[in-house]
């Protein structure tokens, strides 16, 4: 009777990569070609380690950042953004928020869930917190909330809320018209 897409806020994970890296691009920090060194895939920032998904067959080591997206690498992303917006993670944030990632879609369902994205100052901001949500962590959207995400890259940056039904008959007689 759930229906989870529409409700659960949860974290969206490596998902999340794809506004990650879009704002670092966008914001001149890297492009596709530059190089990142994921090493032996055991990274350790602060008092947290990021892995990636190989890390027991020695790491990506350098890589590029078009490679680092291809690969979902958590240590391309954290190092990118770390290194991009150490100093500014409030330009991270309000980059994410430019994207209306922080904003419910407004859909016809009730019962959609709020997404959430930390912002520096926050409570429960931490000198960790950028490295995480970099992939996908300590943010919080629905599935169909980073689903209509990647469905405005495929529409060239246009962004369509989703809909569910054009228009609603009784009995063949039209009642309303979405």
């Amino acid at each position: 009777y759930y229906n989870y897409a529409v409700g659960q806020s949860s974290e969206p994970g490596s998902t999340f990569k794809l506004p990650t890296l879009m704002a670092a691009i966008e914001d001149g920090y890297v492009d596709l070609e530059d190089s990142i060194n994921t090493g032996n895939g055991v990274y350790e920032y602060y008092d947290l380690t990021i892995r990636d998904d190989n890390y027991m067959h020695g790491g990506h080591g350098k890589i590029s950042v078009e490679e680092v997206f291809e690969l979902s690498s958590n240590i391309g992303m954290a190092k990118i953004i770390t290194s991009a917006y150490k100093d500014r993670p409030n330009r991270f944030v309000d980059r994410l928020y430019s994207m209306n990632l922080n904003e419910p879609l407004s859909i016809s369902i009730k019962g959609e869930g709020k997404p959430m994205i930390r912002y520096p100052g926050d409570k429960f901001w931490s000198g960790v917190t950028l490295a995480t949500m970099s992939y996908g962590y300590e943010v919080k959207l629905t599935p169909l909330q980073i689903l209509a995400f990647y469905n405005a890259i495929a529409n060239d940056g246009m962004m369509v809320r989703p809909r569910f039904a054009r228009e609603i008959r009784n009995h063949g007689k039209l009642e309303w018209t979405f």
